[in-house]
């Protein structure tokens, strides 16, 4: 069943309501509804996102046939493992390391499967890949800056910029490789290197 024109404003509109409760994106989350310290917000973030992704990964199995379809690209995950073990060495954030390794983990699970994974592949059924490719970089560039304007609004020209070709280059490689691995593999590798 081809996705009606307007379901892809309703699937764009579910996008950022779900975007919106990535772990840690807002300085007053959800998770602050609850405590006010550090680690107990980041922590019910992301064990909301991870029941959600749950849910979502259910109810989805048609494209994560596609998005998770054996290949090669499943041993790149390889290198996160191993920056993960070697993150308590050279760690130096506030949050305990292993609440790091699962908030990171789970919020680039999230993210790629919300933008790349999901909105893609919703988009994707209506539209040419030469349009709807273009679409998920304006939607995931749209989700930092309304969200986080204080770092990728328009009047920070270069991390505005730098999002909006992080969200094309995403989404162009899941238009040629189809699977989420090898962007999966990079986003965490990304985030265990650099903390």
């Amino acid at each position: 069943m081809v996705l009606p024109w307007w379901g892809l404003v309703v699937v764009c509109a579910g996008w950022f309501g779900l975007w919106s409760l990535t772990p840690g994106l807002l300085g007053n989350g959800v998770g602050h509804l609850f405590a006010d310290d550090l680690v107990l917000p980041v922590l019910i973030e992301t064990v909301l996102a991870l029941v959600l992704a749950v849910v979502l990964v259910l109810l989805h199995r048609r494209y994560n046939r596609v998005l998770f379809a054996r290949s090669r690209l499943v041993y790149l995950y390889g290198l996160p493992l191993v920056l993960a073990i070697a993150l308590p060495f050279h760690y130096g954030l506030p949050l305990p390391v292993f609440l790091y390794l699962f908030w990171m983990t789970v919020s680039v699970f999230w993210q790629d499967y919300l933008t790349v994974g999901l909105l893609q592949s919703y988009v994707g059924e209506r539209l040419p890949a030469r349009v709807g490719v273009p679409i998920v970089a304006v939607m995931f560039y749209l989700g930092h800056a309304i969200l986080i304007p204080e770092r990728f609004a328009p009047a920070n020209v270069l991390p505005a910029l730098a999002i909006l070709a992080l969200g094309l280059v995403l989404s162009l490689l899941r238009a040629k490789l189809g699977t989420l691995h090898l962007i999966l593999a990079l986003h965490l590798s990304f985030y265990f290197l650099f903390a």
